[in-house]
């Protein structure tokens, strides 16, 4: 134990806290991964109870039709990983996670993205083996419209990159941009 620590020991102090700054980047990554995770359980919190049970057949060919779509958009990516359990025929009780929550997701993208209103459908409808198999003919509908698949496949631009590249008019005076630092400027900061 160091020195300081048995110090403040004895003399009954807690011990110092670390420092804010001290995070490492596998800090930050955890409580990253926290922070998702805590969203996905948040939706699927909000999975609806069905009418009556699921029959894992329905779920399961929902789950197929939402990764055809998703790889049409995105080659490299699946959206649902998800094995209906053997033996089982029927689920009593809401939506597994690994499904409704990229469903959700999905239609969260799709009301961001203009004229394409007619292909979102509420996640708390998914109440019925019905509304599963209109959500995979949704999926199929939704992987032959080209716009739309377009429409998602481009990163959204915004004004934050032209103004990234525009210079204040301190930077325009004096000809540098902050990080074209003086060896005179570098000293000082290094003497601080």
């Amino acid at each position: 134990m160091p020195q300081e620590e048995q110090m403040q020991q004895e003399q009954g102090m807690p011990p110092a806290a670390p420092s804010p700054g001290g995070a490492t980047p596998d800090d930050v990554m955890a409580a990253e991964d926290q922070q998702r995770q805590a969203q996905i359980e948040q939706i699927a919190a909000t999975a609806p109870v069905p009418d009556k049970p699921y029959t894992y057949k329905a779920i399961d060919k929902f789950a197929d039709a939402m990764n055809d779509f998703v790889g049409k958009v995105e080659p490299e990516m699946q959206a649902a990983e998800y094995n209906p359990p053997e033996g089982e025929k029927k689920l009593d009780g809401p939506l597994p996670a690994e499904v409704y929550v990229p469903f959700a997701v999905i239609m969260g993208f799709i009301s961001q993205v203009e004229g394409f209103e007619k292909y979102i459908m509420k996640p708390e409808d998914l109440v019925s083996d019905t509304a599963l198999s209109k959500g995979a003919a949704n999926f199929k509908r939704m992987g032959k419209d080209k716009k739309l698949l377009e429409a998602l496949q481009t990163p959204v631009e915004g004004p934050a990159e032209e103004e990234e590249a525009e210079m204040s008019e301190a930077e325009m005076e004096t000809g540098r941009m902050p990080d074209d630092v003086s060896p005179e400027d570098e000293e000082i900061m290094n003497m601080m």
